[in-house]
C-alpha cells in the first residue's frame, strides 16, 4: 500500500520561513458584517470562503491541547505566533484558491470549524484531507460529518480527484466512524514515531471514491 506524504502535511503545519509571525498578525482584521461568499450548503451546515475575522477562532482552535491530541502529528498545540502565521500563510492563499472552507452552522451562521485539501494531484487523482470542528459545543452533532460530504462533494465536482483520502489516529474512533458514515474506507495503517516523545501514533488511513459517497448520501 502507498504510504501518505506525511513530511508533506507535516511542512504544512508550520509558517512558511520566508514570512515572520510578526509579519502575519499585521494583517488588519476584516470587521465588515456581510457574510463570506457561500461555497456549499447542507441541512446542518455551510461551506464558506474564510476571511480575516475567522483568525482569532482558529488561533484558539489550535491553541487547545485537546484538539492537538486528536489531530497534530506532533501532539502539541501551536502558539498563537505559530497559529497567526499558519493561518495567513496557508489558510487563507488556500482558500482564495477554493481549497479550504470555513464551517458555519446552518441554523446561527455560527463559525465552528476549518476543511481544507492539500496535496493535489492531477497525475495520481487524489488529494488529502483536513478537518477541524473547533468548537467543542459542536461535537457529536453531526456537523463534521456532513462538512465531510459537501467538501468531498466539492472537491470531486471541481478539483482533478477520483480518490479523497485522509489520515485519522486510531485513538480518535469518534472521527473514524464519522468517516465511514460519509462512505471512507481504510486503505493502510502503519505506525509513527512522535519526533522527542516516548510515543507512537497509531495512523489510519483511508479513501473516499465518488461512488462510495454517492452509494451513502442520507436518504
Amino acid at each position: 500500500m502507498m504510504r501518505l506524504p506525511l513530511e508533506r502535511i507535516t511542512r504544512l503545519l508550520m509558517p512558511d520561513s520566508r514570512k515572520t509571525p510578526e509579519m502575519a498578525d499585521q494583517h488588519a482584521p476584516d470587521l465588515s458584517t456581510t457574510e463570506p461568499p457561500l461555497v456549499r450548503e447542507g441541512r446542518l451546515v455551510q461551506l464558506r470562503e474564510h476571511t480575516e475575522r475567522n483568525r482569532e477562532p482558529f488561533v484558539r482552535w489550535y491553541a487547545d491541547p485537546e484538539i492537538a491530541q486528536l489531530l497534530r502529528h506532533d501532539l502539541e498545540p501551536l502558539s498563537r505566533r505559530e497559529a497567526v502565521a499558519y493561518f495567513s500563510n496557508i489558510i487563507m492563499p488556500l482558500s482564495q484558491r477554493g481549497q479550504c472552507w470555513a464551517i458555519h452552522r446552518r441554523d446561527t451562521g455560527q463559525l465552528i470549524g476549518t476543511a481544507a485539501v492539500t496535496d493535489v494531484s492531477a497525475v495520481r487523482n487524489t488529494c488529502l484531507f483536513r478537518i477541524v470542528i473547533g468548537e467543542k459545543d459542536a461535537w457529536g452533532q453531526g456537523f463534521g460529518t456532513e462538512a465531510t460530504r459537501l467538501v468531498a462533494q466539492q472537491v470531486f465536482e471541481t478539483l482533478p480527484v477520483n480518490r479523497f483520502r485522509l489520515e485519522v489516529f486510531a485513538h480518535n474512533p469518534r472521527a473514524r466512524r464519522a468517516y465511514e458514515r460519509v462512505g471512507f474506507r481504510q486503505y493502510d495503517r502503519y505506525e509513527e514515531r512522535v519526533p522527542g516523545k516516548n510515543t507512537v501514533l497509531d495512523i489510519i488511513a483511508m479513501e473516499l471514491t465518488p461512488e462510495a459517497l454517492a452509494s451513502n448520501m442520507p436518504r
